[in-house]
């Protein structure tokens, strides 16, 4: 017998629809907010703005699509929900496919972290020793339950906003937002279109609850997702626009962290400056809750029966990213990857794969049709 999350009609241990925004948007919000900018930036110069609005509504259709899909899903997982209505082959290839683009996800999650933190602040600690120090905390939260993860997000995510909202208004005096005009001289739509993909490749993180619907107390509905992705728009756009209006198109272009150069600038009064230290508590509140959700999922993927597999298995991805950050890949390289593959790849397989499960709904014998949690 499929075992499922409830006994006696009761989910053991939901989380909360709140709690499921809290950990997408620090954990997704990283990538928008840090990740994506300086590609936007190459891709579509002092237009990459623009971008941000176009990837953002051509995303609505398929997050639209993908809330149709986890209803059918219900009280299940779906790998569960797989198994029940097709078979265990099914079963393992989605969770095989889904497993190598989570494990790519925190790859470039701790590269990006640890590079970030070897160049910035910790310049002659072992890049193995901040590796396994972000990995340590991350995989401490990660072998038990979502909410554990979702706890950790809510106490985490208020000062990281409250942190953005500093430097966001700290640095007005700094910024020129004429910049960012004229729209469509130096660039033009194939370029603005170029970057929109990289947003859109973002923002599809949001098919992730495809796996953790089934542990939530209520259902996700649309204008929870519709809601969820334009806080995630906002935390695109905002530093998007900041980057540019402090350093202008070109010398944002070439900044490796344009989002995190903006603390440096960052004066409170006369005396109080270099309060960029608070970055590190934002950069590192997102790694280290995108990599406990990335192992999370990861295993509750693949049949564990015991708490004990599920840490095994952990551990081994763990060893397997502290082999690959210290792997000589050079930045240059590694951000052609992003740029080329991850966030193009991302948007591609999020659509694919909701396409797939939406014709596997549909010609589904057993229907699974939802009920009200």
């Amino acid at each position: 017998m499929i075992s499922t999350p409830f006994r006696g009609g009761i989910m053991k241990n939901p989380i909360s629809v709140s709690q499921f925004f809290f950990i997408f948007l620090i954990s997704t919000g990283l990538s928008n907010h840090v990740l994506v900018i300086p590609l936007l930036i190459d891709a579509a110069g002092r237009d990459a703005w623009i971008s941000v609005f176009v990837g953002y509504f051509i995303s609505i259709p398929i997050l639209l699509l993908m809330v149709y899909v986890t209803k059918h899903f219900k009280s299940i997982s779906i790998f569960e929900w797989l198994e029940t209505n097709y078979n265990k082959a099914f079963r393992r290839i989605i969770a095989v496919l889904i497993s190598i683009f989570l494990f790519i996800t925190g790859f470039i999650t701790l590269k990006e972290t640890v590079t970030w933190t070897h160049e910035t602040y910790l310049q002659d600690t072992p890049m193995l020793v901040v590796g396994i120090s972000i990995l340590a905390t991350s995989l401490y939260i990660s072998y038990g339950k979502l909410n554990v993860i979702a706890i950790c997000a809510g106490v985490l995510l208020p000062f990281v906003v409250l942190f953005g909202l500093l430097v966001t208004i700290g640095t007005i005096p700094n910024k020129n937002y004429s910049l960012i005009t004229p729209v469509l001289v130096e660039n033009g739509w194939v370029d603005i279109i170029n970057g929109s993909i990289f947003v859109f490749g973002s923002l599809l993180e949001i098919f992730l609850l495809i796996m953790i619907q089934h542990e939530i107390a209520r259902r996700v509905t649309f204008k929870h997702i519709l809601l969820l992705s334009f806080f995630l728009f906002i935390l695109t756009l905002g530093p998007l626009i900041g980057s540019i209006a402090v350093f202008g198109a070109d010398e944002a272009g070439r900044l490796r962290y344009p989002a995190f150069l903006q603390w440096r600038i960052l004066n409170i009064g006369q005396y109080f400056n270099h309060v960029d230290f608070l970055s590190i508590y934002q950069w590192l509140s997102g790694s280290f809750i995108r990599l406990a959700l990335i192992l999370y999922l990861i295993t509750r993927a693949f049949p564990f029966k015991k708490k004990k597999q599920r840490i095994i298995a952990q551990a081994v991805i763990c060893i397997l990213y502290l082999m690959l950050v210290l792997a000589p890949i050079s930045d240059e390289h590694f951000s052609l990857f992003l740029k080329d593959y991850f966030y193009p790849g991302t948007g591609a397989f999020a659509v694919v794969m909701i396409l797939f499960l939406t014709l596997l709904i549909k010609t589904s014998k057993n229907g699974m049709e939802t009920d009200e949690k």
